[in-house]
């Protein structure tokens, strides 16, 4: 099986890479990892991955920046930025964190009493929703309230000014004394009132722009802090940055999560991000078309506008639209008025998103609109004079339904594709399987016994002896091949046999050891076996319990090397008899370790020692151990050796 893709991790500390490693495998992710961007920049000119993982603690801003900037120019790869835990309280100045809504406890307690300017950048809704100003007035926090960042940056600075002008004001007026302000020194003008050191400010641009404009706001204020409220997780705000082709922020804490937010999102990162969407505008009040076309402009859509239905529905015969808002009352004077040109256009694109926007006077006749939307199954209905954000807000989701529904039939079209592909290559296998059981096995056999006759036949003929000797061995060695095919096959079929009966795992271990002894000698390796005095009885296949206790010690003769060891040990648990096969062989690296059950996988150290096989046998010997109610277990070291082991359940006594 191979992997979905590799990870890179740069900058990440051992404790980290471990960390992450578990998932990463679970997912079937390979993990790498970069001392620096230098070194991840030069590895992702000549590799493909499918992720980058930035560890944010240990690279420095102007090094993050640089992996952005291949992000954005060469694309391909989602990028990861763990952010290190920071303290969250005003006092403590920092760079622009992120809150998630409901804000921790006690925290605005602390904005309360903080001598230093603070800034919520707020995400719309939230803002809208008015949730976050109420939080603020119940916890006794003054606060201004500002639609838009524009401007943000200079009322802080005059704010700040101002405040440090009343200070040394108010000192002057001390350092004057009782009787210098009775004979009027230092009197000043009435100060200008402050407008308060809390801003709250509807803030619906990504990450980076806050960022900057944190940047912006501590170099106008120093000590001043910054932070971003929204009410997504940090687990879902990230995999829709994965989605949307954006670099993607996780607390440090959270690394674990990047194999699931990268599974999630890794079809839309391969396939780049969503297409700009076009949006139609149908309103016959030409300041509202003005007033809409501009707010959406300036969130990247393409925007059409008309003032007639029925021009409408001809500029969607010459090209698509993502979502259509249409006035409804306001269009009652033309051919097409609001839900009627809603349902013409919905015949036209089942995948349009409609929007209906309703005058609200009359109330009958608007409650009478809103019930029109919900019967024919519309997106949304806004009431007009329409509040700009509320309708934006009612667009992106339409747009994301849209994008989700699309994505769905898209995705299962190409699981369909898949699957059919899959069910070829099953068919094909099995049809292979077949063959070699039957048209190459019986010839096999047939091979091995003439060349045990010319064997027979030629014991006085050492060179001819010789030649039929490598026949014979040439067969036998073919025919375990063979053999693992079709135990192969059965396993997949479901129609691998396994005889269970009583079984004495003491004989089984000995005359594997017999068999093995003989290949053990030719290599010096030293093989014994360790067994406890009283073996419970068990009940099983002893032949494949036998085979695979065989391909162990079989595996672990082949990958040790001369003068090593490998020993066969059985111990008695409560409920289990477990049986393993050390040895002081080559080992298996940690990366390796998840896949060694795999089917076909061998890994760079043991192909350069094989001599042959498909590695099957692991995974056949686990097949067979789980049919008898155990399991297998491997513990190993590169360089070190290995410990393969399974177990076999006890049985129960039967009650009196």
């Amino acid at each position: 099986m191979n992997p979905k893709g590799r990870v890179l991790a740069v900058g990440a500390d051992p404790v980290l890479i471990e960390e992450m490693a578990p998932s990463m495998a679970g997912r079937e992710f390979e993990l790498l990892a970069a001392a620096d961007v230098r070194a991840a920049a030069a590895r992702l000119a000549t590799e493909a991955f499918s992720a980058v993982v930035l560890d944010a603690s240990r690279v420095p801003p102007a090094d993050r920046e640089t992996l952005s900037g291949l992000q954005r120019d060469r694309g391909g790869f989602a990028l990861f930025v763990l952010e290190p835990a920071v303290q969250l309280s005003p006092a403590r100045p920092a760079a622009l964190r992120r809150l998630t809504w409901p804000l921790p406890a006690g925290f605005l307690d602390q904005v309360r009493v903080a001598e230093v300017p603070v800034v919520f950048l707020v995400e719309q809704t939230l803002y809208i929703t008015q949730t976050l100003q109420n939080a603020m007035r119940q916890s006794g926090v003054a606060f201004i309230q500002m639609e838009t960042p524009l401007g943000l940056v200079e009322l802080l600075a005059d704010q700040n000014r101002l405040a440090e002008e009343q200070r040394a004001a108010a000192s002057k007026s001390g350092a004057a004394g009782f009787w210098g302000r009775l004979a009027g020194q230092g009197e000043k003008a009435a100060p200008q009132a402050m407008l308060g050191k809390v801003a709250l400010v509807r803030f619906s641009q990504p990450w980076a722009d806050a960022a900057a404009l944190d940047v912006r706001i501590r170099q106008a204020v120093p000590g001043a802090v910054a932070y971003a409220v929204t009410t997504v997780d940090p687990v879902r705000a990230a995999t829709a940055a994965v989605k949307g082709g954006a670099p993607a922020f996780l607390p440090r804490e959270a690394a674990v999560r990047v194999a699931e937010i990268l599974t999630a999102g890794l079809e839309a990162v391969r396939s780049g991000p969503r297409e700009v969407e076009r949006i139609l505008i149908v309103d016959n009040e030409t300041t509202t078309l003005a007033r809409l076309a501009e707010a959406l402009l300036s969130r990247g859509y393409e925007i059409e506008t008309t003032t007639d239905g029925e021009e409408g529905l001809r500029l969607m015969q010459k090209k698509p639209f993502a979502l259509a808002a249409i006035g409804g009352s306001a269009l009652e004077a033309t051919k097409l008025a609001g839900a009627k040109l809603a349902l013409a256009m919905r015949e036209k694109d089942q995948d349009l998103r409609i929007v209906l926007m309703i005058d609200q006077f009359p109330a009958q006749d608007a409650l009478k609109g809103v019930s029109r939307a919900v019967e024919l199954g519309l997106d949304d209905a806004v009431l007009k004079p329409v509040d700009v954000s509320r309708l934006v807000l009612s667009i992106e989701r339409a747009l994301e339904r849209r994008f989700l529904l699309l994505e769905n039939v898209r995705l299962r079209k190409a699981a369909e594709v898949a699957a059919q592909k899959l069910a070829e290559v099953n068919g094909f296998q099995t049809k292979f399987f077949a063959t070699v059981a039957h048209d190459v096995k019986n010839p096999l056999t047939a091979i091995l016994g003439y060349a045990e006759v010319l064997g027979m036949r030629l014991k006085d003929k050492p060179e001819e002896l010789r030649c039929a000797s490598h026949i014979h061995n040439a067969a036998k060695a073919m025919n375990l091949l063979v053999s693992d095919l079709v135990d192969l096959a059965a396993i997949e079929s479901g129609k691998l046999r396994v005889e269970i009966g009583a079984m004495d795992l003491g004989s089984v271990v000995a005359e594997v050891k017999s068999r093995v002894d003989v290949v053990a000698a030719r290599k010096k390796i030293q093989l014994s076996t360790a067994l406890p005095a009283v073996i419970p009885a068990l009940r099983g296949d002893s032949n494949r319990i036998g085979q695979v206790i065989q391909n162990l010690c079989t595996n672990a003769v082949q990958y040790t090397r001369e003068g090593g060891k490998v020993a066969v040990e059985v111990s008695v648990q409560p409920d289990w008899v477990v049986v393993g096969v050390r040895d002081t062989g080559i080992g298996i690296s940690k990366e390796d370790l998840p896949r060694v059950w795999d089917r076909f996988f061998q890994t760079k150290e043991a192909q350069t020692m094989r001599k042959a096989g498909f590695g099957l046998g692991l995974k056949i010997s686990r097949e067979i151990v789980q049919m008898h109610g155990g399991d297998m277990g491997i513990e190993s070291e590169l360089g070190t050796g290995s410990l393969f082991f399974f177990k076999l359940p006890i049985p129960k006594a039967s009650a009196p």
